[in-house]
């Protein structure tokens, strides 16, 4: 497999015990210093941070300017380090509107999150959500707390980004990203983008890979991240000895059908009429993984028509199936060109939620930019809107 490069070069990366959270993981609120390589000590060329001179509050704070130093404190005051988990969680659901989404978001459970949303309502006084039992959405309060905290946040996070690499003296090898081969190349491109200029002295390398390979992770010792989708949420998929990190992105699925196929001419098929006919049985990464890749039944309980062929989990193979044996495939709905063939159409699904896009990797992995990599790409896909269903 041949890299394709997307270079920088390096600081160390976060703790491996700090979750994705960007208020702990990113900041630093509580969290544990970076793990620190034996190789020999050097200058950081973009900071300035003379290599013979300690990583002191005072070097750091000659990096940036008294405005800047001053605003790092005006953000303390704001959030308070006792209220950061409080803030993260609310401007998570306020993003959401889910309390279950932003939980998993943040690798918490439902009740913690509505736990830290009601101290939070307690400290202001009065209710920041307006809540049924079928929607979430904010109330006045509650979107004026949102535009008066997220500058701040974002500032702060950063600041103390900036003050880590001014800490930093020495790299922590290469980062290795497989990004999945039905990834449209400008959102690569825009993961790639944003971590080299974040962290220009981290060396990342991308490779293109085959999509379903999750297994390569669960069954190896690997130190490098594999960015693809998912058929629900990635933490209650149970995929064993693995990590995942936020969600980058949300894919609304279609179905993939040959030309001259009964369902080729639809504007949009339901997952109730796509019982009516044969549908590829997905690889098997986990039996969970495959019924919500393409369930068993379908939500009303009409059994679906799971025909097994695919021997491999490549894109290229399910093609030449539903090419040559009329056969039906749920997948993503705007997958990269390259993988298409022009006897192929790709229909909207409708009754079934969307793929989720995220980094994945071996709970053995030691490289810690890892971590900052899937924080940062979770923030690119918020700030793009790619959390929305077809957003990307």
């Amino acid at each position: 497999m041949q890299p394709v490069a997307g270079i920088s070069a390096g600081e160390p990366g976060p703790s491996q015990d700090e979750g994705p959270h960007s208020l702990v993981g990113i900041t630093g609120f509580g969290g544990r210093s970076a793990p620190r390589s034996r190789s020999a000590r050097h200058s950081s060329p973009a900071l300035d941070v003379p290599a013979s001179e300690p990583a002191t509050t005072d070097s750091i704070r000659r990096v940036f300017s008294r405005a800047e130093w001053d605003d790092v404190g005006r953000c303390k005051a704001v959030i308070g380090m006792e209220n950061a988990r409080e803030i993260e969680v609310f401007l998570a659901v306020a993003e959401e509107l889910h309390f279950g989404r932003a939980a998993a978001r943040l690798h918490l459970t439902t009740s913690r999150v509505s736990q830290a949303i009601r101290a939070l309502e307690r400290r202001v006084g009065a209710p920041l959500f307006e809540r049924t039992s079928r929607t979430v959405r904010l109330t006045l309060l509650g979107q004026a707390l949102v535009d008066d905290v997220r500058p701040a946040v974002r500032q702060l996070e950063e600041a103390l980004r900036r003050a880590k690499r001014a800490a930093s003296r020495e790299p922590q090898g290469v980062l290795q990203v497989y990004f999945v081969n039905s990834l449209r190349e400008e959102l690569t491109a825009a993961l790639v983008h944003g971590f080299t200029e974040a962290y220009p002295h981290v060396p990342l390398v991308r490779y293109a890979y085959p999509s379903m390979q999750h297994r390569q992770w669960c069954d190896h010792s690997r130190d490098d991240v594999y960015v693809s989708w998912f058929p629900d949420q990635p933490d209650v998929l149970n995929l064993p000895r693995v990590r995942t990190g936020p969600v980058i992105l949300r894919e609304p699925r279609s179905v993939m059908v040959r030309s001259g196929h009964p369902l080729a001419g639809h504007e949009v098929v339901d997952i109730e009429e796509l019982a009516e006919y044969d549908v590829l049985y997905p690889p098997t990464v986990t039996q969970r993984f495959a019924d919500a890749w393409t369930p068993p039944v379908t939500p009303s309980g009409r059994p679906m028509k799971r025909v097994r062929r695919m021997t491999d989990s490549f894109m290229e193979e399910a093609i030449t199936i539903v090419v040559h044996e009329d056969i039906a495939h749920v997948t993503i709905s705007r997958p990269a060109p390259s993988v298409l063939r022009p006897d192929v159409v790709l229909v909207p699904l409708s009754g079934l939620p969307p793929f989720w896009l995220a980094p994945l990797w071996s709970i053995f992995a030691q490289n810690g930019w890892i971590r900052e990599f899937t924080e940062l790409a979770a923030r690119i896909g918020s700030d793009a809107g790619w959390l929305d269903a077809g957003g990307g």
